[in-house]
C-alpha cells in the first residue's frame, strides 16, 4: 500500500497516513522502519502494510521514499500553558519573556500579547499565564482611584514540523534571540529619550515657574505653570513589557 504522511504529532510520536485508497491509517514512530525514522514529515511519500485492529486501521513496516529538511509554521500566534505543543516541535525557545496588559478584561490583555508577539515576527508562547495588577490614577474628587490590570505573560519561542510544503530552515527559525534583541533596544532608546524630554519638560517649566515669582512677582502664574506641567504627559515607559529571561 502506498499513500501520504498526513499528520504527525512529534511531541506523542504518533499520526495518520492517507492511503491511496482514501482512508487514515493510524501509525506510532516505532512502526517506521529504522533507518527511514529521521525522514519523519508530513506529505512525505510512504509505502506501509495495514493492519486491521478494532479501533481502525494502522500502518506498520513504513518505509518513507522521500523528505524535507524544511518546516512549515502556524498561521496564528499559537500558545500554550507548558513547555510544549501537541502537534508542533518547538525549534527554538528564546531568552525573552513577553507581557501583555489590559485594564478592561483577560481576553484584552491576551489580544495584546498575542500582537506584541506578531510584531517580533515570532510564532509562539510557551508557559503563558495569567496574572493581575493593580494601577492607580487621579480620582475625579479627592483621593486616588484604583482599578485592576489583566496580564498574560509567557517565554517567546518559534514552533513548526517538517513538511514538504514547509519554507523555512531550521536556521531561519532558531535565530529569534538575535532579533527580539535588536526590537528591545530600539525601545530602550524610545524610553531613554522620553525620560530626557520629560527632564527637559520640567526644568524648563521649573525655570518659567522661578522666574515669575521673582521677576514678576506672580505667584498664582507659577502655580499655574507647575500645574500644567504634571497634567501634561510624563515619560513613556516602552520597554518593560519584554524582558530578558535566560533559561
Amino acid at each position: 500500500m502506498t499513500g501520504f504522511i498526513k499528520t504527525y504529532l512529534p511531541n506523542k510520536g504518533y499520526g495518520f497516513i492517507k492511503g491511496d485508497d482514501n482512508k487514515d491509517y493510524f501509525f506510532h514512530k516505532s512502526n517506521i522502519k529504522k533507518e527511514d525514522t529521521n525522514k519523519i514529515c508530513e506529505n512525505a511519500l510512504v509505502e506501509f502494510e495495514e493492519k486491521a485492529t478494532p479501533k481502525g486501521y494502522n500502518a506498520i513496516n513504513i518505509s518513507i521514499k522521500n523528505t524535507s529538511n524544511k518546516y512549515k509554521v502556524p498561521d496564528e500566534i499559537i500558545t500554550s500553558k507548558g513547555h510544549s505543543f501537541k502537534e508542533w516541535e518547538v525549534i527554538c525557545m528564546s531568552d525573552w519573556i513577553i507581557h501583555g496588559s489590559s485594564r478592561n478584561s483577560p481576553e484584552e490583555a491576551k489580544k495584546d500579547i498575542i500582537k506584541k508577539t506578531k510584531s517580533l515576527g515570532v510564532n509562539a508562547i510557551l508557559d503563558l499565564e495569567y496574572y493581575k495588577t493593580t494601577g492607580s490614577e487621579p480620582g475625579t474628587g479627592s483621593g486616588t482611584y484604583y482599578f485592576t490590570i489583566h496580564n498574560f505573560k509567557g517565554r517567546l519561542a518559534n514552533i513548526g514540523k517538517k513538511s514538504l510544503n514547509g519554507e523555512y530552515t531550521k536556521e531561519e527559525l532558531s535565530n529569534i534571540n538575535e532579533q527580539i534583541e535588536k526590537v528591545k533596544q530600539n525601545l530602550l532608546d524610545l524610553t531613554k529619550k522620553s525620560q530626557t524630554n520629560n527632564l527637559l519638560k520640567w526644568i524648563f517649566a521649573i525655570i518659567l515657574a522661578i522666574s515669575s515669582f521673582y521677576i514678576y512677582d506672580n505667584i498664582i502664574a507659577s502655580i499655574i505653570i507647575l500645574i500644567i506641567a504634571y497634567i501634561l504627559p510624563g515619560s513613556t515607559d516602552y520597554d518593560s513589557w519584554l524582558e530578558y529571561n535566560p533559561i
